[in-house]
């Protein structure tokens, strides 16, 4: 008998940084993706921890409940920061609320979430029902273990897709060559 896994895919991701981050990339200038990518290198911290404008736009491709989305946030979130014990008060209120935010939110087919980290200690957040990336966030709150873990959990070593961190580290690679 033979089992088959089936993936389905929820998200889309893609990932922008300001053009600023070669400067702090550049010691991985002429490595392959593969070097980047590989376990402990290093990279996905210098990338993380680079003091440069992110944005994330997470594209859903198969309509979730945002409470949905929230829940795997918070406990992934939560867990990370817990396990390096660096989830106190002050870290549970913005995952609450970060949590709330989305609660209230309908993530149809086509809608898109924006994460946006002008600074490495401030996060915000928009939800848009298409590609349009909004003038003014809804969400905002500076903390910077839950800005910074968030970000890991998107683009850092253990991200929650390995296919966003290759799609990634393939774009450095072609920024720094």
């Amino acid at each position: 008998m033979t089992i088959e896994t089936i993936l389905v895919k929820f998200t889309a991701i893609g990932v922008y940084a300001s053009e600023d981050i070669k400067v702090h990339l550049k010691a991985w200038g002429g490595k392959a993706a593969s070097d980047l990518t590989a376990e402990e290198s290093g990279y996905f911290k210098d990338f993380v921890d680079a003091p440069v404008p992110k944005l994330l736009k997470i594209g859903v491709i198969k309509g979730i409940k945002g409470n949905q989305y929230g829940g795997t946030l918070e406990s992934s979130i939560r867990d990370r920061l817990a396990y390096d014990d660096k989830y106190e008060e002050e870290e549970e209120a913005v995952i609450e609320r970060i949590v709330e935010y989305l609660d209230s939110k309908n993530l149809p087919p086509g809608s898109c979430i924006f994460l946006y980290w002008p600074t490495p200690d401030e996060i915000k957040i928009s939800v848009s029902p298409d590609n349009t990336i909004p003038e003014k966030f809804d969400f905002s709150a500076v903390n910077k273990n839950v800005a910074s873990y968030l970000l890991h959990w998107y683009m850092g070593e253990n991200a929650m897709s390995e296919t966003t961190s290759d799609a990634l580290a393939e774009g450095v690679v072609a920024l720094l060559a």
